[in-house]
């Protein structure tokens, strides 16, 4: 490219030639952008693809990591990206129509975000719709809903994030810069990555949220006591630790909304696996394990959804 691209998009690819199509189509056709594909050791003809592709949209950048995993790989884009900033894609979701267009003009009008994140659709492998992304973090929900447009997190947006899982990676842009002067994505975790990345981010500048749901993201199925949702569960509980002391001096709740969440993320999990009982179970634990205040609001939130309404409270902080 000639000219510096605006934004450099971020996909790592593993074995993904089943979606990674539908990933790159689903950003549209601007001509500001950069797309870099990080092909982390696939076996599945992706970096035949990948050479194809770049043949006739000069935007993609095939790039190759030595298959270390989605941080690695991540990683590897963020140290060839142009761009100022960084969006992330995971090969097996979708971004919506609009979404670069509505995160580009957010960063124009408070360039000093470290990061923003928007809502998002979850969806399970066979095309069922899941509960929502910010829909399923009921404080969150009730302190914002309010919003119908772009704003920024109050200070405690670590305590935020570390409460709730309210930041699905392929909503993510970022500061190019930022990612680099902190180090990318930990290598040394092999999951939750992600959730440590925004963590620190969010301690070193303010967030921005988009409450429209602009990405689509795919939920696999884990076998619950399969050593994928082991890793999962260690590598969470990893994070939370780390963060604990420093969410809780934002907000002494947090780190009890953390641990119900935690479990309620196990439960969905369960649930999709066809684990019922189970998932009723962790429910339960969640349930029992939240916050009075969080549980209260998690309540009413719950009971003007099922009935078609949002509830008219006051956005806290606001």
């Amino acid at each position: 490219m000639s000219v510096t691209p605006r934004l450099s998009v971020i996909i790592p690819a593993r074995n993904a030639i089943r979606w990674l199509p539908g990933a790159i189509a689903s950003i549209g056709g601007r001509a500001d952008i950069e797309i870099l594909v990080v092909d982390d050791g696939s076996t599945d003809g992706t970096a035949d693809y990948l050479r194809g592709i770049a043949r006739s949209d000069r935007r993609i950048r095939p790039l190759v990591s030595a298959g270390e995993g989605p941080a690695a790989a991540r990683n590897t884009g963020i140290a060839a990206a142009q761009a100022p900033l960084v969006a992330f894609l995971d090969a097996d979701d979708r971004w919506r129509r609009g979404k670069l267009a509505a995160q580009l003009e957010m960063h124009r009008l408070y360039p000093d975000l470290a990061f923003s994140f928007t809502d998002h659709r979850r969806f399970a492998e066979d095309g069922a719709s899941l509960a929502g992304g910010l829909a399923r973090c009921a404080a969150f929900a009730a302190r914002h809903a309010m919003r119908r447009e772009g704003f920024v997190l109050d200070r405690d947006a670590q305590a935020q994030i570390y409460a709730e899982p309210v930041v699905a990676t392929s909503t993510v842009m970022a500061s190019t810069a930022l990612l680099r002067a902190v180090g990318g994505f930990n290598e040394q975790l092999r999951r939750a990555e992600d959730w440590d990345l925004w963590l620190h981010l969010a301690a070193c500048g303010p967030v921005g949220c988009l409450p429209q749901a602009l990405s689509d993201k795919l939920v696999r199925v884990v076998d619950p006591d399969g050593h994928e949702a082991l890793m999962r569960r260690a590598s969470r509980r990893q994070v939370a630790e780390a963060y604990a002391a420093p969410a809780r001096l934002l907000d002494e709740d947090a780190p009890r909304a953390c641990r119900s969440n935690q479990l309620a993320l196990d439960a969905d999990g369960a649930a999709l696996a066809g684990r019922r009982v189970q998932a009723a179970l962790l429910r339960l634990s969640a349930f029992a394990s939240q916050p009075r205040r969080d549980a209260t609001r998690a309540g009413a939130w719950d009971l003007f959804r099922a009935r078609g309404r949002q509830p008219a409270l006051e956005a806290r902080g606001s």
